[in-house]
């Protein structure tokens, strides 16, 4: 399948594959196959981040982030529910983190299609129990069209095993989105 975005630079922010094991290039840079960490960072680094309300609500800014072209906010505001350890300044403007969110908005922001303000980023459907849930592409909207109809477009070859998911978590009665999962 051939698709007419930087698949690789979904990986730097917390994109997973199933069964790939992170590898790391002597460049330093992770590989495309490769499991890079969380476009987040860890509760023992306390951030300012306002979590939302509900599962939807985080997903909403989130997008709507990285659509207006705030990749290192759109990370930091992941912060809270980072694995420990990860610095969040660090990873939020490291070079792979700030590809992957022009990768994304790249991916989602396509002509004739109405971006925020003017277009409206909406989730539905979402469901799950706890404090985890997983929202996948075809329930988050742009402008009326769903992110994986939009990350298709120009697309050729087989499709359907094209997925997008963000892991959204409750943090202290606030929501976050976690990490982003591609599967190709």
């Amino acid at each position: 399948m051939l698709l007419p975005v930087a698949i690789f630079g979904f990986a730097a922010c917390g994109a997973t594959r199933p069964n790939e094991q992170p590898q790391q290039e002597a460049s330093g840079a992770i590989s495309p196959t490769s499991q890079a960490p969380a476009m987040t960072s860890g509760p023992s680094h306390p951030r300012s981040a306002t979590g939302s309300e509900t599962p939807e609500a985080a997903v909403e800014s989130w997008v709507t982030q990285i659509l207006g072209g705030h990749y290192a906010e759109a990370c930091l505001a992941s912060a809270p529910v980072a694995s420990p350890g990860e610095d969040p300044e660090a990873l939020c403007s490291s070079p792979d983190v700030l590809k992957t969110g022009e990768s994304l908005r790249e991916a989602w922001a396509k002509p004739g299609v109405k971006l925020p303000p003017q277009g409206k980023v909406d989730v539905t459907g979402v469901t799950g129990e706890g404090d985890k849930v997983t929202v996948p592409d075809t329930a988050i909207t742009l402008d009326g069209r769903t992110l994986r109809s939009l990350a298709l477009i120009g697309s050729s070859g087989d499709t359907t095993s094209f997925s997008l998911t963000l892991d959204v978590q409750k943090l202290d009665g606030s929501w976050y989105v976690g990490n982003l999962n591609l599967n190709i």
